[in-house]
Order: C-alpha cells, then sequence, then structure tokens
C-alpha cells in the first residue's frame, strides 16, 4: 500500500527533542539513574500499541527485547522487573506526559485552524471505568451494593474534547461529586479555548439550564439535546424550510423559548429549540441551541456528529488497550490516560492522512512500519544502506 504520510513523520511530531526539552522543563528525571521519561514514553507507547492484553509483565517482556533496547538507544544488557516499572509509574511526574499530550495536539491544531472559514465540531463527552474496590484505592461508587451492604466496584472517569475528531483535551475524575455529567462536562467546555468558528456538540448529560446561560456569556456555539419538557415558554416561531425531512428525522417546529429551571425561575437569555420526530422510535426529539443562522435541518446534522465520539471511546478500549491499566495508582492512570490520547492522535493521523478505512488495519500498518525503522536503523547501523532493500521502503 502507498502511502503519503510515513510513520517518521509522524513520530516527528515528538521527536527525541521534544522529549528531551520537556524532561528538563518538568524534572522528569531528577534523581533518576534508570527509567527515564523518554524511555518510560516509548516503552508505553510501544505497549500500547502491542497486541497482547496489556500488563506489567508485556511491559517488562518489551523493555528487554532487541527491538525495544535499538527503538528508544538502551544497552543490550539494560534489564528491567516489572515491579520496578510499577513503582515508577506511581511516581513519575504525569506532566512530563501532559505536556507531551499538549504540545502534540497545539501543533496539529495551529497546522489546520488558519482556514477561519471552515467550521469545526468540537464533540465532549465522558467515559467511565469500572474496577474493583480492591485495586483502586479511590474512585466513584454507584449501583447497588452487595450482601454486605458494599460497593466492590469504583469508577473513574474521562472527560474528553474532540478537534477534527482527534483528542484535544481529556480530564481525570475520581471524586463522588463528579459522578454526575452537570460538572464535568460543564468543566470541560469553559476550560477550553472554544473559538469563533466552533461548534460544541454534547448530550444530555448536561441538565443545569443555566450551564447554556455561562456558554451564552463565554460566546461558546453549541448545539445539545435536552429531555422532552413543559417548562418553556414559546416567544417565536421560526419559518420551517420547504424540506423537512433526513433520512432518520421530521422536523416538526423550530422555535425561540425561553427555559425555567429551578422554582419557575426563567433564564435571561432566549434559547433556540428544534423538535424532530424519530422515524425509528416515534419519539419527540428536542435539540437545544444557541446558533441562528443555520436551519432546522442543519442543527440537526450537526448534533449527529456527537456520535463520532462514541466511535472514539469504542476505538480506545478495543485496540489501545484503555480498559486496563499497567498501574492502579492515581498518577500511574493519569500517565496512562495521556500516554493513550498521544497514542490515539498518532494513529488517527497516520489512519487520516493515508486514507486508510479501518482502524484495525491502521493500526497493524503502523506497527509494522515502526518495526521497518527500528530494522532500518540496524542496517545503518552495521555500516548497510536500507533503501537497497525493496522491503525496507514503503513507496
Amino acid at each position: 500500500m502507498n502511502k503519503k504520510v510515513s510513520v517518521k513523520s509522524i513520530l516527528g511530531l515528538i521527536d527525541d527533542n521534544l522529549l528531551d526539552n520537556l524532561a528538563e522543563e518538568t524534572g522528569v528525571d531528577f534523581n533518576v539513574k534508570k527509567l527515564s521519561g523518554k524511555v518510560i514514553f516509548k516503552l508505553l507507547l510501544m505497549t500500547i500499541l502491542d497486541d497482547s492484553k496489556a500488563s506489567l509483565r508485556i511491559m517488562e517482556k518489551i523493555y528487554l527485547s532487541n527491538k525495544f533496547k535499538q527503538y528508544s538507544g538502551l544497552d543490550k544488557g539494560d534489564s528491567i522487573k516489572f515491579n520496578s516499572l510499577s513503582e515508577r509509574l506511581s511516581l513519575i511526574k504525569e506532566s512530563y506526559f501532559e505536556k507531551i499530550f499538549t504540545r502534540l495536539i497545539h501543533n496539529y491544531r495551529s497546522s489546520i485552524s488558519k482556514d477561519l472559514d471552515k467550521q469545526f465540531i468540537r464533540q465532549f463527552d465522558s467515559t467511565s471505568i469500572s474496577l474493583s474496590g480492591k485495586l483502586l484505592k479511590k474512585g466513584m461508587v454507584n449501583g447497588l451494593k452487595n450482601k454486605q451492604n458494599e460497593h466492590t466496584h469504583k469508577q473513574i472517569k474521562f472527560t474528553v474534547g474532540l478537534y477534527d475528531n482527534l483528542p484535544s483535551s481529556v480530564h481525570f475524575y475520581n471524586e463522588q461529586k463528579h459522578l454526575a455529567e452537570d460538572e464535568t462536562l460543564k468543566q470541560a467546555i469553559l476550560k477550553d479555548c472554544i473559538a469563533g468558528n466552533e461548534i460544541v456538540v454534547f448530550d444530555r448529560g448536561i441538565k443545569a439550564r443555566k450551564t447554556y446561560q455561562k456558554f451564552n456569556h463565554q460566546n461558546i456555539q453549541f448545539v445539545t439535546r435536552i429531555n422532552p419538557t413543559k417548562n418553556i415558554k414559546v416567544i417565536q416561531q421560526n419559518t420551517l424550510p420547504d424540506v423537512l425531512e433526513t433520512n432518520t428525522l421530521t422536523i416538526l417546529s423550530d422555535e425561540i423559548v425561553h427555559l425555567y429551571y429551578a422554582k419557575k425561575m426563567k433564564l435571561k437569555e432566549p434559547l433556540r429549540l428544534t423538535k424532530a420526530l424519530s422515524k425509528a422510535t416515534n419519539e419527540t426529539l428536542y435539540f437545544l441551541t444557541n446558533i441562528e443562522d443555520l436551519t432546522a435541518l442543519e442543527i440537526t446534522e450537526i448534533y449527529k456528529q456527537r456520535w463520532d465520539i462514541e466511535v472514539f471511546f469504542k476505538f480506545i478500549k478495543q485496540h489501545l488497550h484503555f480498559k486496563h491499566f499497567f498501574s492502579y495508582s492515581e498518577n500511574g492512570i493519569k500517565v496512562m490516560m495521556y500516554m493513550t490520547m498521544i497514542a490515539a492522535i498518532l494513529l488517527l493521523l497516520y489512519k487520516k492522512q493515508n486514507a486508510i478505512e479501518g482502524y484495525k488495519i491502521a493500526k497493524f500498518c503502523f506497527v509494522e512500519e515502526l518495526e521497518l525503522e527500528i530494522i532500518k536503523e540496524i542496517v545503518v547501523f552495521c555500516g548497510g544502506d536500507p533503501s537497497k532493500s525493496p522491503l525496507l521502503n514503503n513507496t
């Protein structure tokens, strides 16, 4: 398969110079003789890309492999035990990995956001992972208790924002007050820098009406759904377009409304409410937005793109081991969170720029090409010329 963009160029977005500079900036290697931040970064990346079930034992096996030693610049005699990896993950500065993630997405955003006429959809949502309470010291509890009146599992939540279908922000929550989406989604959206040519899309997790008012005050354009309600006051009926149907919906009405919240208090700013009938379920759906210059059909089509973040969560859980952690400490989980987002960005960029259809195929091609790059380094080290072999060329 002919590729437009190589793995080498994708990995060049986070080259050794960047890793070294950020290591110095964060002090990640202070008083560390082994397992530097750069080595841990490369080890986690290769472990996440590996098809084996994620574990510290697999990390140890990859570290000891000649392939990894060539990739990371280690000596052949270097060795490590899985318990040392566990300790390092629990103590290593997660800020190092956060800065790598932030720099990576910043560079990508800068490269594509020059086109101010292009409209970007920013999807936000959360995913939770449940783990045994014996493994996880701190987490949220939900659901029924067992016969001993105890919760056997705890949850941790990750709230993610996408930009051009790449993870651009991620937040970690493990306190009970963050179980509901009202605070976590709101915080994630308000903390992000939402530009004027961006539209935020989120599901019905945000129920607090005043949050929509906050978005208005920060000039954040949004599209969401709310549960059917009678706590509204219609102040204007918009003219419906000639075409009232999509493949899945029939538009019923398009209105400017005032929403009410606790104790029948009315929001100061009016919002736009579009009602549509689902052809599949015959259910009436309520779409809420503060955008005025798009048609009702366009609003519903924008909301449909919210499902891209569900596809993203499925991708990282199925293909990047995001259901399993190498460390159950809060620090270790945060490190894995950032590393998973970094690996996702690299793979998704590779998939997108090479027009590869499936996630599994993209990952296979990425890993195969990375291994070829490592073989090329070995050939060069031995005084050979890898360009002479058609098997070591991607074109």
